[in-house]
């Protein structure tokens, strides 16, 4: 995890751009308008998924987009559920219940006549247990009640929403098509495992509910060069701070054009006053978020955790499918089946631990290449 040592430096004021909490306020949000924009358009339609890897800056547009937008906002954050095997309709109902209790007594009290919906006092409980449970689709058609009553957006976003694939015991697929097609509210969809968001919603399955729905998909990609050049440029001004182009490019060389990581270099180098040490410091964080994400994503894939390994590794400066299949094959000393091989590489892709460039694999993110070096 990031250890924010010594704190916000007090200079800084509000929200800025080397501030490493997700941005909230629009002048903070560093060429992110096209997106943002694309995002408000898409709330003219049910589902909206704005997707991109990890660190890229999503939650950000959807805090801006929070702050801007005079709705009724029920945001999840599933990111808790991330080294979790599952989550069970239990989970998902505390998550709901904890945002609806936020909301002033008023509102809370047009979910009375729910069923598996009690309020008592100002506190309001959503129940889970067979016998008193509450039903995803009576709960979303009295938020659309209270939309129009309102005069308001009822928006509910899902962040991380690929933790959904990990739901037990209750299809929440069926309630999101009864709202897409017969109420008034607006859902958004997050997510940095890009190929398991779209495994959750089964858009191009015939057998899903959500079968032939249109969606509106806004991608958060990397910046380009220049762009990182400009953002470290930019947040050091605002530090009045000067930085040698040395130094900026040195930094991009290392971390590429994720917000993220760019964020955590400047937001350390205000703090030690030191490109090295900025620098030191954001790789080793890094390489110890990214190994963290890795291990969570071997933690349901223990039997194959071996083969993930060698993939990452052959793959760290870019490879091809043939150059998988022979690393494993040597390594096992057997013949792997090329159905396999295809598995494994599509989850890694799917998780957003690989990019495909033509028939090139190589890691998303350019410190992956540390971490399995």
């Amino acid at each position: 995890m990031l250890l924010l040592t010594g704190g916000i430096p007090s200079y800084w004021g509000d929200t800025l751009l080397f501030d490493p909490r997700p941005k909230e306020d629009p002048k903070d949000l560093f060429d992110r308008e096209a997106e943002l924009e694309k995002v408000k358009n898409g709330l003219n339609y049910p589902i909206t998924l704005i997707l991109g890897i990890r660190r890229s800056g999503k939650s950000s547009i959807v805090k801006v987009l929070m702050k801007e937008e005079d709705a009724i906002w029920i945001y999840i954050d599933l990111r808790k559920y991330e080294g979790k095997p599952y989550l069970n309709y239990k989970d998902l109902v505390q998550e709901l219940e904890r945002v609806l209790n936020s909301f002033p007594e008023r509102l809370k009290n047009l979910f009375k006549g729910v069923k598996g919906v009690s309020i008592s006092g100002v506190e309001l409980r959503l129940g889970w247990s067979k016998e008193n449970k509450v039903d995803m689709s009576n709960l979303f058609e009295r938020l659309s009640e209270i939309s129009e009553k309102e005069g308001k957006r009822v928006i509910i976003v899902f962040d991380e929403s690929q933790e959904l694939r990990k739901l037990r015991g209750y299809n929440l697929l069926y309630p999101l098509a009864y709202a897409y097609d017969n109420l008034k509210l607006r859902f958004i969809f997050t997510g940095s495992e890009i190929g398991m968001v779209y495994k959750f919603l089964k858009l191009d399955d015939a057998k899903s509910p959500l079968y032939g729905r249109a969606v509106t998909e806004v991608h958060v990609n990397p910046f380009n060069k220049d762009l990182a050049i400009e953002f470290l440029r930019r947040g050091f001004e605002e530090a009045n701070v000067k930085v040698s182009e040395g130094e900026l490019e040195e930094a991009y060389n290392n971390l590429g054009g994720i917000p993220g990581w760019l964020t955590y270099y400047g937001f350390h180098y205000l703090q030690f006053k030191d490109h090295k040490r900025a620098l030191e410091r954001t790789v080793s964080t890094a390489v110890e978020l990214i190994k963290e994400e890795f291990n969570n994503f071997l933690s349901n894939r223990k039997e194959a955790r071996e083969r993930y390994y060698t993939i990452m590794q052959v793959c760290k400066r870019g490879c091809r499918w043939s150059d998988v299949k022979r690393a494993i094959e040597a390594k096992e000393g057997i013949s792997v089946d090329d159905k396999e091989v295809t598995n494994l590489i599509k989850n890694l892709v799917d998780s957003s631990f690989l990019i495909k460039e033509g028939d090139i694999y190589r890691p998303a993110d350019v410190l992956m290449t540390r971490v399995f070096e």
